[in-house]
């Protein structure tokens, strides 16, 4: 590269005159606005003393005599050297530059441009000549606080006109004698110097800009000065290594970047204040609109107490170890989570999480433990019946022919039945699974009734239980049910109230429609439900007497595969209890599902 002339010497041969022209720009320049500053000044520092005698007037009155205010406020105007006038309404109260008796020979003041001013907006302002001391003042008056009684009073200061406009002189001739040493000092060399820098600073400027903008093929090839040829070779070398390190950066973050993004994992990464840096996709299946909660806690974006107080204790410092935990979310969600904390490269606590969603894996286990439980329990109404009239045609076998069929029929429509019970409950698996309401639903009420009472029948014999059904109105519609699922309800129910009837009691069943749905009533004569357990009780293995399974077989599921039937057609199941209200005993169970 070719040698440059420092320039050092153009700095001493061409500079000093561009200086100077500045400098004396600025200088008359700012000395014209000097008047209008020192004005404004002038006013801010008269409105502060304003302040101040106000709050000293307040402070010390009030005053025994009004010689007395009148003798405060003309010592006080001595010590400030201003004039202090006090003038409630016409009157002058007190003024610092007339004696005490000539007060109330004074003119009426409250004509004057800055009293008026002060009654109308609580500050008033004026320059003119003072007839009273005969020369040019500047006034500035203020409004007191009203006082019940009283007429409005104004505090008023005045200073000469003269004594601030010598202030302003002295301030120009200050500024004059700071510029002048400027001028011939210091101020050419480095005005001279800035601006021939600028332009070699400029191109450096530019193409560091670039480097930094990703442009690493830029490189600096003219510089004013031999000064400026080690920095332009150390920008040229830094911007070719950068591009070559940027390259493998680039290469490894775009990586991990698609592995970050491909997770089927949700991962979580907190910055070293412990708040959400990065979310990826997936642990949006997890939590909802995570990646709404960038740069706030991961208690907002996971609603987890559990999960806050871990990344709390870690990002404490409380273990360098990865941490694994099973947790359930209120979403239903649940999800293997690890937390790893790390350090930064300042050596600063960070934390990755990372969740495995285990909900499907749950769900499906809880299917199948859900469709165990009611199939058992679905299969032993139409069971014992099966086996009560088996018995019968076995042991006493009825002599009549059409009896024996009767019988036979009504083994085989059970055994139907089960076979529909079980499809049914496949169909019902199937229907949670994908949220889909079943169509085309329309079953009898009336026939529902009839094969629950036949199958519930020995059941009933056995604890000497009536069935008592009252008559069914006419015209009764058809629910909007499948008839095997209306037959389950109307069976489980009707087995819940003979279970917890007592020997030689009554239930009772009836059936309304109001147009829009149907209603079945079952009402017992059992012990009763207490107020806490009819929230309950249609719950999955809930029972009121605290057994898990009764004498019967049953696990507290009837009810509550009811309740989810009934919602599933668009109905509802619930209690009243007790029905005598005297003995506490007796429940109703009633279901209401739409018309068909």
């Amino acid at each position: 590269m070719p040698r440059v002339q420092s320039i050092q010497m153009r700095v001493l041969l061409w500079g000093w005159g561009v200086l100077i022209v500045g400098l004396a720009v600025a200088f008359w320049r700012y000395s014209a606005s000097l008047d209008d500053e020192t004005a404004r000044d002038f006013e801010r520092d008269t409105l502060t003393r304003l302040v101040t005698v106000q709050w000293l007037l307040e402070r010390n009155g009030p005053f025994k005599e009004p010689r007395d205010r009148q003798d405060f406020l003309h010592s006080l105007a001595a010590s400030m050297g201003m004039r202090i006038s006090l003038i409630q309404g016409a009157k002058v109260l007190a003024d610092s530059s007339r004696p005490f008796d000539d007060l109330d020979k004074m003119d009426d003041h409250s004509t004057r441009p800055e009293v008026a001013g002060a009654l109308g907006g609580e500050l008033g302002q004026a320059t003119r000549h003072s007839i009273t001391l005969d020369r040019d003042m500047i006034y500035m008056a203020r409004k007191l606080p009203d006082k019940p009684g009283q007429a409005e009073t104004v505090l008023r200061l005045a200073a000469p006109v003269s004594q601030v406009r010598m202030h302003m002189q002295r301030m120009r001739w200050a500024l004059l004698a700071a510029v002048i040493p400027l001028l011939l000092g210091s101020g050419i060399l480095l005005y001279l110097l800035s601006r021939t820098i600028t332009a070699g600073i400029a191109q450096f400027t530019e193409a560091a800009q670039a480097i930094g903008e990703g442009d690493y093929r830029r490189r600096i090839l003219f510089y004013p000065a031999a000064e400026f040829q080690p920095l332009a070779e150390a920008i040229n070398r830094m911007a070719k290594k950068i591009k070559k390190n940027v390259k493998v950066i680039e290469n490894q973050r775009g990586e991990l970047w698609a592995m970050f993004e491909g997770m089927t994992e949700g991962v979580m990464v907190l910055d070293t204040s412990g708040h959400i840096l990065h979310v990826n996709p997936a642990l949006s299946a997890i939590f909802p609109r995570a990646h709404e909660f960038i740069g706030r806690a991961p208690l907002e974006a996971t609603m987890s107490l559990e999960i806050q107080n871990l990344v709390d204790t870690l990002m404490a410092g409380g273990s360098t170890e990865p941490v694994s935990r099973q947790i359930e979310l209120k979403n239903r969600h649940c999800a293997e989570m690890t937390v790893v904390p790390f350090r930064d490269h300042k050596f600063r606590p960070r934390v990755i999480l990372v969740f495995h969603d285990t909900s499907e894996q749950k769900r499906v286990e809880r299917v199948l433990r859900d469709f165990v439980a009611n199939a058992s329990h679905q299969l032993r109404t139409p069971l014992t019946s099966i086996r009560g009239y088996a018995e019968t045609l076995l042991d006493a076998p009825p002599a009549e022919e059409a009896k024996r069929r009767e019988f036979l029929d009504i083994i085989r429509a059970n055994a139907v039945h089960m076979s529909k019970v079980i499809a049914g409950m496949f169909a019902l698996a199937k229907s949670e699974r994908g949220g889909k309401r079943p169509k085309d639903l329309d079953a009898s009420v009336a026939q529902a009734l009839e094969h629950a009472l036949m199958n519930a029948t020995f059941a009933a014999q056995e604890k000497n239980i009536t069935l008592e059904v009252e008559e069914l109105p006419a015209g009764l519609p058809n629910a909007a049910a499948d008839p095997d699922g209306l037959l389950q309800i109307v069976d489980n129910l009707l087995d819940n109230a003979i279970k917890y009837s007592p020997p030689g009691t009554t239930v009772h069943i009836a059936a309304a429609s109001d147009g829009q749905s149907v209603t079945l009533r079952f009402r017992d004569q059992g012990p009763g439900i207490g107020p806490e357990d009819q929230k309950r009780v249609f719950e999955r293995f809930f029972r009121a007497d605290n057994n898990d399974v009764d004498g019967a077989g049953s696990a507290g599921l009837g009810l509550a595969i009811c309740r989810h039937i009934a919602r599933n057609y668009g109905g509802e199941v619930w209690v009243e209890s007790p029905v005598d209200q005297d003995s506490g005993s007796g429940s109703e169970f009633i279901v209401r599902l739409p018309v068909a």
